[in-house]
Order: C-alpha cells, then structure tokens, then sequence
C-alpha cells in the first residue's frame, strides 16, 4: 500500500500471466526442491512470454523488473541470440516497436555507470556463458 504513492500506475491486483513448474526430474542444488531445468527449460519459457508480451500489451508502455537471466527474455523480443547479451545489477534494457514491426533496443542493460556509483567484485553484468550453450541446455 505505500508503495502505491510512488508508483500509481502499478495494478495490485495483477494476476501473472507466467507460470513456472518444475521440469520432472530436475532439483535445486541448494534447496533440493523440484525446480525447473536451468538454462533450457527458462529460455523456452521465456520465448513464451515474449509472445505473451506482445499479444496481450501490444500499444502499451510496460515496464519489467527481473534478474539478469532475463537476457533470455530480450533475445526472445529482439529475436537475437542471447550470447553476447549481458545484463548489468540495477541494468535497463529499454526495447521498442512500432505498431506489428521488429523490437529495437533503445539502451542496453549491460552497463549501470550512469546512475550507480560503485559495484563490488562479486556484482557484474551477467550473460549466460559458452556452457549452457554447450550442454544442450
């Protein structure tokens, strides 16, 4: 509720249009929870919520918070792959499309040296690495 002050235009009452379930056979390693296979099974969910995005918001101004892994989400609009995409912590990646056209990046997440001052070692942009792409993932 009082965050609603700073941003109206945020729904509470927004149910997600994204569902994630475990991949059979799969577990976190810290947790050991069933969770769902990382990198495959998140791309292809992510492609699918592209497609999500752009049906159900199409001629709307949408804004998404999220993790760098997210990078998948990006390829999956640009329609690019997501090898050389990296994203920043606190990263904006601002994309746009015209009417039915192509999504075009507008800024790149892989940097944050506008706007915040200081990074710690263990805190940099993040991209998905040569062996997700090497184990099939």
């Amino acid at each position: 509720q009082q965050r609603f002050a700073y941003f109206p235009q945020i729904d509470p009452t927004y149910t997600s249009q994204l569902a994630v379930h475990p991949t059979p056979g799969h577990t976190c390693s810290k947790t050991g929870h069933p969770c769902e296979a990382f990198a495959g099974k998140y791309c292809q969910r992510m492609g699918r919520f592209a497609t999500v995005l752009e049906n159900n918001y199409r001629g709307k101004t949408i804004v998404l918070f999220s993790h760098a892994a997210s990078v998948a989400l990006v390829a999956s609009l640009l329609r690019c792959s997501m090898r050389k995409l990296k994203f920043a912590p606190c990263g904006i990646f601002q994309l746009e499309r015209i009417n039915d056209g192509p999504w075009k990046m507008v800024r790149n997440g892989d940097s944050n040296e506008d706007y915040v001052k200081e990074n710690t070692a263990t805190t940099y942009p993040w991209g998905f690495g040569e062996k997700y792409f090497e184990q099939g993932q």
